[in-house]
């Protein structure tokens, strides 16, 4: 199983269908209103971004187009299927990671307990558990992900985070390194193949190269090849996106590396206007990022 490919990756097909139509969108919470009037298109294959400060409802729109929580307005298609009404569907298709209600990691269970776990839920319904060596395999695509990003950035403080940071079958979540983490949680949502990742809140790594790093593995990570399955779209949530302007320059390292083309969504509060129309999706960009 290769889950992070890191060679040549086909461009999204400009005639493929978008990945997300976000209509007038409204989410409120008894009076309050969460967020409101957002509307934006995601294509198929690239690494959307929905950026905004505390308060601005990032993780409940997130939640919303992975199917996990209802809209009180507008209209919702994620990968053709319309929300709420096909949310059973749409929750079979789209993965989440990074978001410790949903999908929480357990940190008195090992990372091996963790992705036995997920092989098996994912796995047929006739057999009953993921083999030792199906086990290894994952862990070690994993760590081929983390190792391949720690040569990609060379100098780039996010090498200092990656080095040995390293997921080991028999350790314990609460002793994996923070990024360690963050790339365990991704590699399980990927596990079962879905259509669309969500990320929740990559502003919870702590340092600026492991947000860093962080940023380049949604840049590269894929899922396990499907017959008759498009790219990976992904959908990360962050206050501040700095970290990723940096893995984008064209000067670093990292852009060798086969990148998923870009796009972003600023989100204000609901009470305050909004910077630029809701319907643009790089606000403080004249058209979205393309790598």
């Amino acid at each position: 199983m290769t889950l992070f490919p890191l060679a040549h990756r086909p461009d999204p097909s400009a005639d493929a269908p978008p990945a997300v139509v976000v209509d007038g969108l409204t989410l409120q919470a008894g009076k309050r209103t969460v967020f409101g009037g957002i509307s934006f298109t995601v294509p198929a294959g690239v690494l959307a971004v929905l950026a905004g400060p505390s308060g601005t409802g990032r993780t409940a729109l997130a939640l919303a187009l992975a199917g996990r929580l209802a809209p009180s307005g507008g209209r919702l298609s994620v990968l053709g299927l319309a929300l709420p009404r096909r949310a059973g569907a749409v929750r079979q298709r789209v993965g989440i990671a990074a978001n410790a209600t949903v999908a929480p990691l357990d940190e008195t269970l090992t990372v091996r307990h963790h992705v036995a776990e997920a092989l098996t839920l994912a796995g047929p319904w006739w057999k009953p558990a993921a083999s030792p060596r199906q086990v290894d395999r994952t862990i070690s695509a994993a760590n081929d992900l983390l190792g391949a990003l720690e040569d990609a950035f060379g100098d780039d403080p996010a090498a200092a985070s990656l080095h040995q940071a390293r997921l080991h079958r028999g350790e314990l979540i609460r002793d994996t390194a923070p990024i360690a983490r963050f790339t365990l949680s991704l590699l399980l949502a990927l596990i079962p193949s879905p259509d669309l990742l969500v990320v929740d809140d990559v502003d919870q790594l702590r340092t600026v190269g492991e947000r860093r790093a962080a940023w380049a593995a949604l840049l590269t990570v894929e899922r396990t090849a499907r017959a008759g399955s498009g790219a990976l779209t992904v959908v990360a949530t962050c206050q501040e996106r700095r970290e990723l302007d940096d893995v984008l320059d064209p000067t670093h390292r990292v852009s060798a590396l086969p990148l998923r083309p870009v796009v972003v969504q600023v989100l204000a509060t609901p009470a305050a206007p909004a910077p630029t129309p809701a319907a643009s999706l790089a606000p403080s960009e004249p058209t979205p990022e393309t790598r």
